[in-house]
């Protein structure tokens, strides 16, 4: 009879645990997001990155990537830079949004003296870190593009 109750504690506690845990997020397809921001998007003048280029862009680690999805102004004109990542795990996700805050800060330094019309549009983006998924969504667009995304985890 002990056996049983404390097999029963042991169950009911676990359970309990489990039950706090919180919900867990819903996973996204970063490709299929980024489809649905293209869709969209005005400046027809982006480019796909690729995972060779995640690297020197950005100083970021493919194998820290679970998924990607990486949308550019071609032209180098306009500061518009969509980037969805997610991170194999925790560790990796905090590495992604280290890097993503330096290129929004690297952006920000380049465009304060340069375009200063961008570096306006800039500051109304941000880099943002929900679980493993990281993104920086910087378009003047920017709420309708955020709104698709968040969409994706609802």
């Amino acid at each position: 009879m002990k056996k049983i109750a404390a097999f029963l504690c042991t169950f009911c506690l676990l359970f309990s645990m489990t039950a706090c845990s919180g919900q867990e997020q819903k996973n996204a397809d970063l490709s299929a997001v980024m489809d649905e921001m293209k869709a969209v998007l005005e400046n027809t003048e982006m480019m796909d990155l690729t995972e060779n280029d995640l690297m020197p862009q950005y100083g970021v680690d493919a194998a820290d990537c679970e998924q990607f999805a990486v949308y550019i102004d071609s032209t180098g004109l306009k500061g518009d830079e969509i980037v969805l990542l997610q991170g194999v795990d925790e560790d990796a996700a905090a590495r992604l949004k280290e890097k993503m805050d330096e290129r929004y800060q690297q952006k920000e330094n380049t465009m304060k003296d340069y375009q200063p019309e961008e570096f306006a549009m800039l500051q109304a983006c941000s880099v943002e870190q929900q679980g493993t998924y990281v993104s920086m969504i910087v378009s003047p667009q920017h709420e309708e593009l955020e709104k698709i995304y968040q969409e994706a985890f609802a």
